[in-house]
């Protein structure tokens, strides 16, 4: 009978204490993806463009060091790395995988290739729910060239379809169940929801931040770098 007591107890300690760390890990990620847009900020102010990924495969692939084509277009218009490198951030989220970005290659481009300006659309769109069914889903339009040029994000405690920050391998896609998930890996569109948690119906733990069009374009304007 003691011994049960004393299990209980424990339990009803340990658990507790389990959600704590996991609360503190989300708030340390999404905190860390705050500095990580304000960086991309800072460094279009400095360039005139934002960077491109560090690409997942290839040359110069997991390096940190962002890819970019002789004619100053980004290696590949899809989504990769943070080029922590280039940016001078930590290299890995706290579940040991590299944070993923995506960037509007519009707002990428450098000489030779033309810089964005006032007049630039901006493409990416994040929702509520995979595909953006409804307008209420939608947190960045894309619709009239309104959308995110930039989205980062950590694809949370399942790291499902992220690189592994000490070997450089791709951890297994989310499963096909998981839509959400599934939409976070590297197309035009995102989804940021409520963490569910894993092994639910539902499961769903990344953490998705962006960069508004808007946002970037008063930051430049206010540091004289734009029109």
């Amino acid at each position: 009978m003691v011994l049960v007591v004393i299990a209980l107890l424990l339990g009803s300690i340990l658990v507790p204490l389990q959600t704590q760390v996991a609360q503190r890990q989300i708030g340390d990620t999404q905190k860390t993806l705050e500095e990580i847009r304000e960086a991309l900020v800072g460094f279009a102010i400095a360039k005139g463009y934002l960077p491109c990924t560090d690409v997942t495969s290839g040359a110069g692939a997991n390096d940190g060091v962002e890819d970019v084509n002789a004619v100053g277009t980004c290696v590949s218009s899809t989504a990769g790395n943070v080029p922590w490198v280039t940016l001078g951030l930590g290299a890995s989220d706290v579940w040991g995988n590299r944070f993923r970005y995506r960037v509007d290659a519009d707002f990428a481009q450098r000489p030779p290739a033309a810089a964005f300006n006032l007049t630039t659309g901006a493409d990416l769109n994040v929702c509520t729910k995979n595909g953006c069914p409804t307008a209420a889903t939608r947190l960045t339009s894309s619709t009239a060239g309104d959308g995110a040029v930039a989205v980062i994000l950590s694809l949370g405690k399942n790291g499902y379809g992220a690189i592994k920050a000490d070997t450089g391998t791709a951890n297994p896609a989310p499963p096909a169940a998981n839509a959400d998930e599934q939409e976070n890996t590297g197309g035009a569109t995102y989804v940021s929801r409520t963490i569910t948690p894993l092994g639910s119906a539902e499961e769903f733990d990344d953490i998705v931040t962006w960069l508004g069009k808007y946002t970037l374009f008063q930051r430049m304007v206010a540091a004289g770098k734009l029109p």
